[in-house]
């Protein structure tokens, strides 16, 4: 008897211990599946005009899968793609997200979009790594490289928040 109450204590705590929200320096993002879709709350308030912020899945630059805040003439612009090295993203002809809410007040970006679970052929149920971009500038409408290091965030499963 003892040794199952080990195994739902030890159960207990890796469910109250799942990552489903992430904030550092400028940015805030909480996440949960909601409605068959990943539901994305997502906040950066150190973005000015011409700059981009960003959420990349996967471990590493050469293969993400990204979901990429723009800010031009005072608009947010959301767009989807895929990494293939260190350089701006290949955006999808079509966005494969669905944007709730998406504004930008002051220097502040505030958004809500829906995932598939099935983002561009990756299951973002799965437990994976997941890159948060605080920003890179926007020169003539194209995306500069991000002014610092992406926040990595190891081993969050979507499927567990709820």
């Amino acid at each position: 008897m003892f040794s199952s109450q080990i195994l739902i204590l030890a159960t207990i705590g890796v469910v109250a211990s799942q990552t489903c929200k992430f904030q550092k320096s400028a940015v805030k993002a909480n996440w949960k599946i909601e409605n068959g879709a990943l539901q994305i709350q997502y906040q950066n308030n150190r973005i000015t005009n011409n700059q981009w912020t960003a959420i990349g899945f996967g471990p590493g630059m050469s293969n993400l899968n990204v979901i990429v805040f723009m800010v031009q003439n005072g608009q947010v612009t959301t767009r989807t793609g895929r990494t293939t090295g260190y350089g701006p993203p290949v955006f999808d002809n079509q966005n494969n997200i669905n944007v709730s809410m998406a504004n930008h007040s002051g220097s502040t970006l505030n958004a809500l979009v829906s995932v598939p679970l099935n983002f561009n052929g990756m299951n973002v149920q799965n437990c994976q790594t997941w890159n948060f971009v605080q920003s890179g500038p926007i020169n003539n409408g194209q995306m500069g490289v991000h002014t610092s290091r992406p926040d990595q965030v190891n081993n969050v499963c979507a499927s567990q928040c709820r």
